[in-house]
C-alpha cells in the first residue's frame, strides 16, 4: 500500500464528513446514541478552508483525515477519523504524526484535543497526556477525556 498525505480542498468536506460518521461508527456505540452525535460531526467547506485539514490517501483512496486549527501558539486537534478498515494498522499515527508536524510548523508549544473515549489508548501510546474531563455535547452526563502533547 502506497500512502501520501496531502492538504484536503473545500468541496471535499461532504465527502470527509461522511468519513467521520463511518469512523464513528466502528466503535461500540448505540444506533440512537450515533444518530444524536451524527450533528455534531460536522466539517464545512470553510473549516477546510480556515484550518490545516488534511488527509491520508491509500493507493488512490482517502484512508482517514485530521484537522488542526491553530490560533496564536495554541494547537487544537478538532478531528482525527479513519476509514474503519483502516483503523489499528499504523494509519492513525501517520495522521497524528502529521498533525502534529502541522502544530509544531505554526510555533505551538502543545497540541490539546478531547478524545473519543475508546481511542484513548492509541493517544497515550502516540505520547499524549491526560488533563482532565469535558463536558460532551452528545449527552447529558457524559464527559471526553481532554488531552495534551507538548511539542518542546
Amino acid at each position: 500500500m502506497i500512502g501520501r498525505i496531502r492538504t484536503a480542498r473545500a468541496e471535499e468536506a461532504a465527502d470527509l464528513r461522511e468519513l467521520a460518521h463511518r469512523s464513528k461508527a466502528h466503535w461500540p456505540y448505540s444506533a440512537e446514541f450515533l444518530a444524536s452525535v451524527r450533528p455534531l460531526l460536522r466539517l464545512e467547506p470553510e473549516d477546510v478552508e480556515r484550518d490545516a485539514v488534511r488527509l491520508l490517501e491509500i493507493d488512490g483512496v482517502v484512508a482517514g483525515w485530521h484537522r488542526v486549527s491553530l490560533q496564536d501558539r495554541h494547537a487544537e486537534l478538532e478531528d482525527l477519523w479513519l476509514e474503519p478498515r483502516f483503523i489499528g494498522i499504523g494509519h492513525g499515527r501517520v495522521l497524528f504524526e502529521d498533525a502534529v508536524r502541522v502544530a509544531r510548523d505554526a510555533g505551538a508549544t502543545a497540541l490539546e484535543w478531547d478524545a473519543e473515549p475508546f481511542a484513548v489508548g492509541f493517544y497515550a501510546a502516540m505520547g499524549g497526556a491526560l488533563i482532565g474531563e469535558v463536558p460532551s455535547a452528545a449527552q447529558p452526563g457524559r464527559t471526553l477525556p481532554r488531552m495534551r502533547l507538548e511539542l518542546g
